[in-house]
């Protein structure tokens, strides 16, 4: 016994030794044309399920579009994400790995507030790479998978008869042969991703899939093609997709109770949810969908909920999960506070959040392609005339060229009101989800969001002002 006794503690040591060996820097080198003397930025996530970007550090690419960073803490693979302005391109890095990369994009399209849902995306080739590299085998399963669901996925979809819908999915399993327990993080990747594909053939008798694909003990929270399989397959799972969990269930424990560890106990009468893990991550996942239904459950409860799991929950991983669940509930909180924003006029001249405090403001984010924007703007011009001595009128630019709003500007004096480009303020860009225009955002005289999206000024801005303003009479 003793003797075995030190044979576990010499294993301990030398795992401890590996352990806390420093890891040598990951470090990626590489050419980005398109970003000549400008600075690219790296994100991480910090939950895939959400895909809540985490900035890592930033990359200067020099005159000759050349780059390199080194990466100190990468311990485990990692989803990394190059980005310039809101374009966005990710890959694969593993700890101790050097890599030499490409990076393309659209340069029509890099300037653009809305690049992403263009579908423009900063294309990233690993050079030093073989058919061994896990960016190579992701790609090429990707690309297999792709086309196999092309033309094969209206059949999956329509539940193709049960005979041809297996020989389908014996060409794929056959092609990408992967374990039933996968513990590389490649292999993972790819049952996920067929796991996809029968979680649409068998929507209808998911505990066939579940048996399948959740009855493992691993919980694979950094491979993107497991979360996005457990997202799929549990979407919209509390309100609509669970045959044991009733809206009465719902409402008396979120609207009347508020109780999380009974809620949490409900749901496990859901066989599919009797892993706690999983159903954990189910109730998170839940939480979040549940606040498109005001009507019918109270946010202040569902936010008191999640806060609650982040508190007692024994998985470090999901005090994450619900922390960034916590995030999209505050960011949309008509009783939340606008982000403090320091932004630059035509001339350069700071215009700060602080200097519109005491008065309404309404911020119209827009763009100069936006030819709609600019038409709002004259609608604007109008209002303005109505309510200025109650409401402030700040007009954002979103081009990333600072040169365009001095021309616009110039180009259109009769819109007197305030003008300021949004710059290099990603954080108030991705916070707010500017990608779509037109967009605006009314903010109270203590900095409170009253309406975000805003009316727009063509379609019920000026109710919205008499409104208020008619209350406020009152």
């Amino acid at each position: 016994m003793k003797k075995i006794r030190n044979i576990g503690c010499l294993l301990l040591l030398l795992w401890l030794a590996v352990w806390t060996e420093p890891l040598q820097a990951t470090r990626i080198e590489g050419t980005a044309l398109f970003a000549k003397n400008k600075t690219l930025r790296l994100y991480t996530y910090d939950d895939m399920l959400s895909r809540n970007r985490e900035l890592l550090t930033v990359a200067e690419v020099d005159g000759n579009g050349l780059f390199s960073v080194n990466l100190p803490n990468i311990r485990e693979i990692t989803m990394l994400t190059f980005a310039y302005n809101l374009t966005y391109g990710s890959f694969y890095v593993e700890p101790n790995r050097s890599y030499v990369v490409d990076l393309y994009t659209d340069s029509n399209l890099i300037n653009r507030v809305d690049a992403e849902m263009l579908g423009n995306y900063i294309q990233i080739t690993v050079l030093n790479n073989d058919s061994t590299e896990l960016n190579w085998k992701i790609n090429y399963f990707d690309q297999y998978y792709t086309y196999f669901m092309y033309y094969n996925g209206t059949a999956i979809m329509r539940h193709a008869p049960k005979e041809i819908y297996d020989s389908l999915l014996q060409v794929i399993e056959s092609r990408f042969p992967v374990p039933d327990q996968p513990v590389d993080f490649y292999d993972v990747y790819v049952k996920y991703r067929i796991g996809i594909m029968e979680s649409m053939y068998y929507d209808k008798s998911k505990s066939k899939v579940y048996h399948k694909y959740l009855e493992t003990p691993y919980v694979y929270y950094n491979n993107p093609a497991y979360m996005d399989f457990i997202g799929l397959f549990f979407e919209d799972y509390l309100y609509s997709g669970s045959k044991k969990i009733t809206k009465g269930i719902l409402y008396q424990d979120i609207n009347e109770l508020n109780n999380y560890a009974k809620l949490l106990d409900d749901l496990g009468k859901d066989p599919l949810l009797q892993n706690e893990i999983i159903r954990e991550i189910v109730l998170i996942k839940g939480l979040g969908e549940l606040k498109a239904y005001p009507e019918e459950f109270k946010k202040g409860n569902l936010e008191s909920l999640l806060n609650a799991l982040s508190q007692k929950t024994k998985f470090k991983e999901h005090r994450m999960l619900a922390t960034n669940q916590l995030k999209s509930f505050q960011l949309m909180n008509p009783q939340g506070k606008l982000i403090p924003f320091t932004l630059l006029d035509e001339k350069g001249n700071e215009v700060n959040s602080s200097q519109f405090a005491g008065k309404y403001l309404y911020i119209q984010f827009f763009a100069t392609y936006c030819q709609d924007c600019i038409r709002e703007m004259l609608i604007l011009k109008y209002l303005k005339s109505q309510f200025g001595d109650k409401v402030q009128f700040l007009s954002v630019m979103l081009d990333f060229e600072p040169m365009k709003l001095y021309h616009f500007v110039k180009d259109y004096p009769d819109f007197d009101w305030q003008f300021a480009r949004i710059g290099d303020k990603y954080e108030f860009l991705e916070q707010y989800n500017l990608y779509s225009l037109p967009l605006g955002l009314l903010a109270d005289p203590d900095g409170r969001i009253v309406a975000f999206p805003a009316p727009s000024a063509s379609d019920g801005l000026g109710e919205l002002f008499q409104k208020i303003f008619l209350i406020n009479r009152k």
